[in-house]
């Protein structure tokens, strides 16, 4: 009888011992499960930040808004990068009707891929390029903007360099803000009308983003946008980044008008999504909220390779959605804290 109860006991401790084992293997396998594709994080104007500071490299690992070469350069010395060239202004530009292909966009590229963009690539100090933002919302015709990027990609083939291009939301969703129709008609200089709307993605694309923000909508509704109406219009091979909100509203004159402007812009509670969780007409809290919900998102996302919420630098044109991350030191602890989980890999919560 002891022997049995004895060999029972041991019995029970392996037992014991496996499940420990087991479940320690699940959480393991919990953490390797998150997408691995979750690999990039950065704010848009981040080189604002210029000089560079050494934590900047502690949670950003690439740039995107700036077509300055030298700017590039100094920031990848300091740890971050490689990355993305803007060439917005070398392709597009304004007209009467709204942006159009520039001219010579051909040579003015060609010029740039020589000087520039191969010796980027060649010595890490890039990885490929950025087309720029709202891009159709802003009239440019869906035909002009595949032009620009089959050029680019004819040039750069996939594997060589990664081609991104940010969008609005309505562009996929043929809505405003407030769930009416978007006047989805635009007319080139030649009197040729398009719509703002994209067929599918540009096969030359390798990322598409849009900016979603609380004065628009809800995280939830970004999610719905991304699922229901993007990754439908990408090929297998086409991957996301999601631009959540980093701004404050606190640039007003007195605290009436910021408070009735943060409750509007931070946490509105009539969108095209429904209500916001209420924040008191404090943006902080609701930035904060955002970043970790979006994080969470991307975190179990396998379409999301990055986050880049907007915006870093504070303007001093218009008040609203001001200041920015750098001026907003709660949005900007949690904004590091992420991306510092994305760029080293941990993926780990951070609430």
């Amino acid at each position: 009888r002891q022997q049995m109860q004895s060999s029972r006991t041991r019995t029970g401790v392996l037992i014991m011992s496996l499940m420990a084992a087991k479940c320690i293997l699940m959480l393991a396998v919990g953490v390797a499960a998150a997408p691995s594709t979750l690999k990039y994080f950065s704010v848009w104007e981040l080189e604002a930040a210029d000089p560079v500071a050494d934590w900047v490299s502690d949670f950003s690992n690439m740039l995107f808004t700036t077509s300055n070469i030298d700017t590039i350069q100094r920031f990848g010395a300091a740890g971050v990068g490689p990355s993305l060239l803007n060439v917005e202004s070398l392709f597009f530009t304004s007209s009467s009707t709204g942006l159009v292909l520039h001219p010579d966009y051909s040579a003015r590229w060609a010029a740039v891929l020589t000087t520039t963009v191969r010796p980027g690539l060649a010595d890490g100090t890039l990885f490929g390029v950025f087309f720029g933002d709202e891009l159709v919302w802003n009239c440019l015709s869906y035909d002009n903007l595949t032009t620009a990027v089959n050029l680019v990609r004819h040039d750069l083939p996939r594997g060589a360099a990664i081609l991104y291009q940010n969008e609005a939301f309505p562009v996929f969703t043929g809505t405003f803000t407030n769930g009416t129709a978007a006047a989805g008609l635009c007319e080139d200089p030649a009197g040729v009308q398009h719509h703002r709307q994209y067929p599918t993605v540009p096969s030359g694309l390798d990322w598409i983003s849009i900016d979603y923000y609380p004065d628009e909508g809800t995280i939830q509704g970004a999610r719905q946008i991304y699922e229901t109406l993007i990754y439908p219009r990408m090929s297998a091979d086409q991957f996301a980044l999601f631009v959540p909100p980093g701004y404050g509203a606190s640039n007003f004159g007195n605290s009436t008008d910021n408070a009735t402007v943060a409750a509007k812009l931070c946490c509105n509670q009539v969108t095209r999504d429904g209500p916001n969780p209420l924040c008191n007409s404090n943006c902080t809290e609701a930035m904060v909220s955002w970043a970790i919900a979006a994080y969470n998102w991307a975190r179990e996302d396998d379409r999301i390779v990055g986050l880049n919420p907007w915006h870093w630098d504070t303007r001093s044109g218009s008040p609203e959605f001001e200041p920015g991350v750098g001026n907003l030191p709660g949005v900007q602890a949690i904004y590091r804290q992420i991306g510092h989980e994305i760029i080293t890999g941990k993926l780990r919560d951070v609430i």
